[in-house]
């Protein structure tokens, strides 16, 4: 897909010698990391699916994996005519299953000028992989911006997570890997986020995780500018991208967007974007990427 180009966007993004994106003011993107040892097969059957409306704040728009498949990640984003990277933002971008083990990502968003924002949820599926499951953490009352952490069971890595923010005027600040182990594949999702009253905020966390798959690979950036900050973190050598996150820093930070790109739609390759926007200046953000062969 071609991404937007936003008139009132003040975030150049160029292409370093590696093919990565990156913010005109922030440093390069991480090369990607090396593989870890042999474990499970690889994914296969990856397809990306996506839904997008307009919608009221806080109005979920949803988007379903194939019949038979599994969700392993997913993305979102939000955008409203007339109005700056300062004044939209997401609210929940995570996976919800139905009884029947029918999978779909959630996406939802809020415009602090009071319009509909248009959102598009992401889902990207597979077949079932090895030692695949689900964890949810439960509904935690945290401080702003406090992350709660989804640790996947022993010996199994997160290929994905989600999370919604909850509270008055919520928005979601990070929704991220961590505790990368040895092979440098994350054990752990991260989710967290920030509400207009700025004191305590309600946080559902999510992961989806599996065996450690060995063509599984993941690479982090950061770029630092004035809003928006972000960028497109490509796969290398043709690769596949799989899953991937965001985390915004910064007063008053919030996430805009965190989504996979498609060479098959544009895209000069697959890889992940990820916006983040704030009123106060400099932000940061971290974007992550997950590949695999395709």
């Amino acid at each position: 897909m071609r991404f937007r180009q936003h008139p009132f966007s003040r975030l150049a993004l160029c292409v370093a010698a590696l093919g990565l994106a990156m913010s005109a003011t922030g440093p390069a993107f991480s090369a990607p990391s090396a593989p870890g040892p042999p474990s499970a097969p690889p994914l296969m059957g990856v397809e990306v699916v996506k839904t997008t409306q307009s919608v009221p704040d806080y109005r979920q728009v949803r988007t379903f994996c194939p019949e038979g498949k599994a969700m392993i990640s997913g993305g979102a984003e939000a955008t409203a005519t007339h109005s700056g990277y300062d004044s939209v933002a997401l609210v929940s971008s995570y996976a919800e299953f139905y009884p029947d083990d029918t999978a779909m990502w959630v996406a939802s968003a809020r415009n602090y000028a009071g319009e509909p924002s248009t959102v598009t949820a992401w889902a990207i599926c597979a077949w079932k992989p090895s030692g695949y499951e689900v964890v949810q953490a439960p509904l935690s009352q945290v401080p702003v911006d406090q992350p709660v952490t989804v640790p996947c069971p022993a010996g199994k890595v997160a290929l994905g997570g989600g999370g919604e923010i909850q509270g008055h005027r919520s928005s979601l600040t990070k929704s991220s890997p961590a505790a990368f182990n040895s092979a440098k594949q994350p054990t752990q999702w991260v989710v967290a986020g920030t509400t207009e009253a700025n004191r305590t905020v309600g946080v559902v966390a999510s992961a989806m995780c599996a065996d450690p798959i060995t063509d599984v690979t993941w690479s982090t950036g950061r770029a630092t500018s004035n809003s928006p900050a972000g960028g497109f973190l490509v796969c290398p050598d043709g690769r596949q991208v799989v899953g991937g996150g965001a985390s915004a820093s910064g007063p008053g930070s919030v996430l805009i967007s965190s989504k996979p790109g498609l060479e098959s739609e544009g895209a000069r390759s697959d890889g992940w974007w990820a916006q983040a926007g704030s009123i106060y200046e400099p932000l940061t953000a971290d974007v992550y990427v997950t590949c695999a062969t395709r």
